[in-house]
This record gives structure tokens, C-alpha cells and sequence, in this order.
């Protein structure tokens, strides 16, 4: 059972149904909750169990959250914004989402297509990632209410429609979300003889620059995240340009909103939990491009994540990338995995660095490739895991 720890006048004053509209709910780290204390004028902790809390903060105090865990925690996103506080309750209260995940794997993992893979591994355009970094950050921003959030996931749709372009078993589809514009962008190569277990490869899709300017700042987002939803459609090109045809479901998944709450994919892991979809396997690629940690190309985030799953991936790695991996914790809610990962399904976010060596340059109008070198040569890394793990996993 969670504590709860505020007092009768507090419950009515923020009881599912009493709570003013302009207020929302978030679960957080309990390890910053001080920190958001100080930073916000309307937080107020209201539950804690298991090292994450449920807080009460003001809509409009949203951009100033994620911009104090940005700051103070090296942290994409950290905290989970729902509609109400029986929603966040509930994940308190869900054994799933503990922080370190020992369940047993979904699926026995193997290894066994190495013809497949390494076919692909070998076609990897850094040329390819970059040019769709490039473009992605090309925009003023992709903030989740901007014109350009809009226009932005416009353009990822048509590349994507264009990729898959002459197959019946792709579709390429918005997901529509009914409190914001940005659509998230959902591309399916339906599966063959499993079709009906999925497999997800995603990462988010919008950007910020700090708490003012919002709709007018100016958020290129080079490595968070345009670097991430790039290396997603490569391995969609190469699954496309090869004619790769899984047994099961392949979904790849671009996400509005994350950088406020994880708002997008959570709403898209609840859908599919409440429908009874059969996910197997998340992949989350956020922050592909950046090599902030000297001797390690590819980090693990071991907290909130599935620990058989991200075995697998290095593996994967060991066989078919062959680069140094290591591990690191991000801590709670720091990107669109935790969503699933609180829904009950398999998780794992291999990260560009250790959180230590974050990419200091995030969330500014100094987030451009050129902080990268001006290359694609990190993310092509990614590019080629990626590939593994949908081929080894969709088979």
C-alpha cells in the first residue's frame, strides 16, 4: 500500500472530483520531490510508495517542472502528468511498475538471424539519419501546442507514408490526442503468423527550450529527440527498401508531448492495455547522437525498465554492433519506455551516454547536430541495434 500523507482539508481540496481544472496530477521521483518544493508555487506531495510520488501541480506550472528536472536532475521529461488523481494513484499502487523489473522475460530470447540482420547492419546510412535530423530540426520548435509541432509530425508522416509506399501490410496513421495538436505517428508492418503479439520501436517527437517563449522558443531539438525519431526511420527504410516481412506486428512510433509528462505515449500504452494488446517488446530511442561518455557508446537504463529485455539487447549488441555498452539509472519517468513500463509491458531505452555525461546542450536553442560533430556517426550505432531487435524480436 502507498502512505498517503496530507491531511482532510487537503483530500477535499483535491479529490477526483473537487480538484479546479487548472490543476493536474503527476507521479515523480520521490528523490525530487524537494527540488520541485522549491521550484513550484503550487506543488503540493500528496502520496508516496516505492520511491515515486503523486504531487498536485498547476497546469500552467507544467513547462517550469520539466525545466527544473532538465536542470537539477539531468532528466528528459521525469515525471508522468495524468487526468486525475485516481489515475496516479494507481500507479502507485501497480507492483509492475516498480523500479527495478525482475519478471520473467515475455518471450525466450534468442538469437538465430544473423543472415537477416547483418544484411541490414550493413546497409546503415549515417548520410540517411542525418539528413532527417537535419530536416526535423530545421523547425522553430516541435512543442506539442506550436503550428510547428503540427507541421513537423505533417512531414514525419508523409516520409514515413513514402517509405512504405506499395505495401498493403503497411499502413502509416496520426494518433490522435483530443487535449493538444500534435498527433503522435504510428507506422504498422502487420506481422504474419503472430501477427497479433506487437512489437514497438519508438521515441518522442516534440522539443522545448526551457520554460518561457513555449509555442515561440526556439527548440531545434537536434539530439532530443530529432536524433532518436532519425535512427527510428532508418530502420524503417531498411526494413522497407529490403522488403522485410515479420511474423510478428512491427510498430513504430513517433510521440507528441513527452517532454511534458509522457502525455503522448502514455495515452497510447493505456489504449493499448485497456484493449488487451499483446506488446512483447518496447524499444525507446531518445538521444541517439550525442557520445557523451568516453568509453561506452551505448548505455542501459536499468531503473524502470525490464531487466530480460535489456540482457537481450546487449547481446545484441555483442553480436551484431560489436561497440562498449554500460549502465546507467535515469531515474523516474525519464522518457516515453517509463509509459509502458507502467502499463505491465517490457521496456529498455539503450541512452547516447551515462546521465552524468548528459548532452548539457539539450533543451536550448544550442541543441543542433553540430554539437555532434555534425554527423550521424553515434546514432548510426542505434540505427543497427535497433535493426537487430526488430528482426531477432519480430521473427
Amino acid at each position: 500500500m502507498f502512505k498517503l500523507i496530507i491531511g482532510l482539508s487537503t483530500i477535499l481540496a483535491t479529490s477526483v472530483f473537487a480538484a479546479p481544472k487548472d490543476y493536474l496530477y503527476v507521479t515523480i521521483g520521490s528523490d525530487a520531490v524537494s527540488g520541485a518544493d522549491k521550484s513550484l508555487s503550487t506543488g503540493k506531495e500528496i502520496a508516496t510508495a516505492g520511491g515515486i510520488s503523486v504531487m498536485r501541480i498547476h497546469k500552467n506550472e507544467v513547462l517550469k517542472l520539466s525545466t527544473m528536472m532538465h536542470d537539477k536532475f539531468n532528466r528528459c521529461g521525469g515525471f508522468v502528468a495524468h487526468e486525475s488523481l485516481e489515475e496516479a494513484q494507481k500507479v502507485l499502487s501497480n507492483g509492475l511498475t516498480r523500479k527495478f523489473s525482475k519478471s520473467m522475460p515475455f518471450l525466450t530470447y534468442t538469437i538465430d538471424q544473423q543472415e537477416t540482420v547483418e544484411s541490414l547492419v550493413a546497409q546503415t546510412s549515417e548520410f540517411s539519419i542525418r539528413t532527417v535530423i537535419e530536416k526535423l530540426s530545421s523547425y522553430r520548435n516541435r512543442y506539442y501546442k506550436a503550428q510547428t509541432g503540427v507541421d513537423s509530425q505533417a512531414w514525419l508522416k508523409g516520409k514515413w507514408t513514402e517509405l512504405g509506399e506499395g505495401r498493403s501490410d503497411v499502413k502509416v496513421e496520426y494518433f490522435n490526442h483530443s487535449r493538444w495538436p500534435q498527433p503522435s505517428v504510428v507506422m504498422t508492418i502487420e506481422g504474419n503468423s503472430l501477427k497479433d503479439e506487437i512489437v514497438v520501436i519508438g521515441g518522442h517527437a516534440d522539443s522545448i527550450a526551457g520554460f518561457w517563449g513555449r509555442e515561440r522558443a526556439h527548440a531545434p531539438g537536434a539530439d532530443d529527440n530529432a536524433s532518436g525519431i532519425a535512427t527510428v526511420t532508418e530502420v524503417i527504410r531498411l526494413a522497407m527498401e529490403n522488403g522485410y516481412t515479420p511474423e510478428r506486428t512491427i510498430k513504430f512510433m513517433a510521440y507528441a508531448a513527452e517532454e511534458v509528462g509522457l502525455l503522448g505515449s502514455k495515452e497510447i500504452a493505456n489504449t493499448y492495455k485497456k484493449a488487451g494488446k499483446n506488446v512483447v517488446g518496447v524499444l525507446q530511442l531518445d538521444m541517439t547522437n550525442h557520445k557523451g561518455t568516453e568509453d561506452l557508446d551505448i548505455v542501459f537504463m536499468s531503473d524502470f525498465t525490464n531487466e530480460s529485455q535489456n540482457k537481450f539487447l546487449a547481446k545484441l549488441i555483442d553480436t551484431y554492433v560489436k561497440v562498449p555498452w554500460g549502465w546507467s539509472q535515469c531515474g523516474y519517468g525519464c522518457s516515453d519506455h517509463a509509459s509502458w513500463h507502467n502499463a505491465g509491458y517490457p521496456a529498455s531505452i539503450p541512452f547516447e551516454s551515462t546521465m552524468r555525461d548528459i548532452n548539457g546542450k539539450i533543451h536550448t536553442k544550442h541543441d543542433t547536430i553540430e554539437q555532434s560533430g555534425g554527423n550521424a556517426d553515434h546514432a548510426e550505432k542505434f540505427a543497427k541495434l535497433a535493426v537487430a531487435f526488430m528482426v531477432e524480436l519480430g521473427k
